[in-house]
């Protein structure tokens, strides 16, 4: 039997690099969610200034939804951290365009 489909075999560069170009992503937004745990001045007022309020009970809120979302990336349930992620992303730039 013989098949018309051409070698498709990856390199173990390119598996090695989207393997630490994903995991630099994961970092980032656990990074992410951990600093939304300090009450920094300069984020409480940037979300007062987008409609949030001053408080830092939703900047604690939103950093735990970021963490809970980034561990869902593990690959059983990459498919669902995608579309949380996909929401929570939408859901900033809706705010963003809101104010400009």
């Amino acid at each position: 039997m013989s098949t018309d489909a051409p070698d498709r075999r990856v390199s173990l560069g390119r598996i090695l690099l989207g393997r630490v170009l994903g995991n630099l992503v994961i970092l980032f937004l656990l990074f992410d969610g951990a600093s939304k745990f300090v009450p920094w001045s300069t984020v409480t007022g940037a979300m007062d200034r987008m409609g949030y309020g001053p408080g830092e009970v939703l900047e604690r809120g939103m950093g735990i939804i970021s963490i809970a979302c980034t561990t869902l990336a593990i690959p059983p349930t990459s498919i669902l951290s995608a579309i949380l992620w996909t929401g929570y992303f939408g859901d900033r730039v809706i705010t963003y365009l809101h104010l400009v």
